[in-house]
């Protein structure tokens, strides 16, 4: 079947095949088909974002709050040690 010449190809690259791109036709005003991420817009709303985000932590460790509370930690020791060198 030809392929017209006027319709925007996907052209994402396999990781099999010989890395050849992708033959379906873009989606309307997009770059990819489909299979590729062409339906895909993302979390719009102040909700969706947070929820988005909160799906993607893995631990944790490295938030602002665990940050904060280890630094917090680290500033009671050394004021603990100091107040055990003055008694």
């Amino acid at each position: 079947m030809p392929i017209n010449a006027t319709v925007k190809l996907c052209g994402a690259r396999a990781r099999q095949n010989n890395h050849q791109p992708c033959r379906q036709p873009a989606m309307r005003d997009k770059a990819r088909c489909r299979l590729h991420g062409g339906k895909c817009t993302g979390a719009k709303t102040k909700e969706g974002k947070i929820r988005s985000a909160k799906a993607n932590l893995k631990h944790g460790f490295y938030t602002k709050e665990a940050l904060a509370e280890r630094e917090l930690m680290r500033e009671m020791l050394k004021w603990r040690d100091n107040l055990e060198c003055l008694l």
